[in-house]
């Protein structure tokens, strides 16, 4: 459903608003916090809009944290609705298999007791005296054909059971690859935003690298809009791209890497300081500056590219996020002072 209808005037109206609210509220200019004040200008989200009103009550400049957790709680959850979808599809799938396992296992426990009742009958029978060869026959037809059936009900039920793990194992199978593919970025195949809250959330719940020392870097693509206006979305993905190949091959197994924004990305680095983590993202940085991206409609190079970054590090507990805005405010700086470079944050 397309959530922004307005024509080329009202969009231009509303582009000049949000950027003026953006301006009042202090907020920082990044596709989030431009959405979410879109939104609020714009009026197509009233439960935003009155959350938005009542953080700024008080007067003082909205945190990176708190226009976040506006985005996630009322504009995320329209993202993810295509997901939400298929796991009510699967959920339907298993409640099939369940319901057909159902029947099945009914349809054989009664034919268990219909046995179960007819022999005992039989057996009563058989002991009462003078029954001649034609009764003597026809009760072992009855048991023959009760034998019969029950072994055809067993023989069906068994064959459910192994059609029913079939099924079970495809939505299992199923499952798990919608789950990953809610957590990861189709373009760079690095986690996504919540892919990384996730991962962080699991580390934590287990202990690991808990309380040890952890580097954050973000990072980000200087002039990305310009690459994206001269050379076309195909090349500026191709830029993106890039970059995430230089971050998997400069990164360890226990790193994580993330796509957490257009053209910006987190990179948590556990059991590094501060000055290794530089030495690491100084790295990634000249390795960037010597990538080369080709325009293939044009035959041509798009020149070179360049990207900032901000830094902090700090013991890993659930306070990463706090480092993740600090790392933010230093790529800002880095920003500020020349892009090209690399800052770690101070108070």
């Amino acid at each position: 459903m397309l959530r922004y209808t307005e024509g080329k005037m009202a969009s231009a109206e509303i582009f000049r608003l949000a950027l003026q609210r953006m301006t009042d509220l202090g907020c920082s200019f990044t596709p989030i916090h431009y959405a979410v004040i879109y939104e609020d200008v714009s009026g197509v989200n009233p439960g935003l809009s009155e959350s938005l009103d009542d953080l700024t009550k008080s007067g003082h400049p909205l945190k990176d944290s708190e226009i976040e957790k506006l985005f996630l709680s009322f504009i995320a959850p329209e993202y993810v609705l295509p997901l939400n979808d298929h796991s009510d599809s699967l959920t339907k799938e298993i409640q099939n298999v369940l319901e057909s396992l159902s029947r099945s296992t009914k349809l054989t426990k009664h034919e268990v007791e219909r046995v179960k009742t007819g022999m005992e009958s039989y057996g009563a029978t058989l002991r009462k005296n003078h029954l001649d060869d034609q009764e003597l026959k026809a009760i072992v037809d009855r048991i023959l054909r009760d034998t019969v059936s029950l072994r055809d009900s067993s023989a069906s039920l068994s064959n459910d059971l192994t059609e029913s793990q079939k099924k079970i194992d495809v939505l299992q199978k199923e499952l798990r690859t919608t789950r990953a593919e809610a957590l990861i970025d189709p373009l760079t195949e690095l986690l996504n935003r919540r892919g990384l809250k996730a991962k962080i959330d699991e580390l934590l719940v287990q202990g690991r690298h808990s309380g040890e020392e952890m580097t954050i870097l973000m990072l980000d693509i200087d002039h990305f809009k310009g690459i994206n206006d001269t050379h076309g979305h195909m090349v500026g993905d191709k830029a993106i791209m890039a970059v995430s190949k230089i971050l998997k091959m400069n990164v360890r197994r226990m790193d994580m890497a993330a796509r957490v924004g257009g053209e910006e990305f987190a990179l948590l680095l556990p059991g590094l300081f501060a000055d290794e983590g530089f030495q690491t993202a100084e790295k990634i940085r000249k390795a960037v500056e010597k990538a080369e991206i080709m325009n293939v409609t044009k035959h041509q190079k798009i020149g070179v590219m360049t990207i900032s970054i901000g830094i902090d590090s700090g013991p890993f507990d659930a306070r990463w996020e706090q480092m993740m805005e600090k790392a933010d405010k230093a790529l800002y700086v880095s920003k500020k002072e020349g892009r090209n470079r690399t800052t770690v944050f101070r108070e």
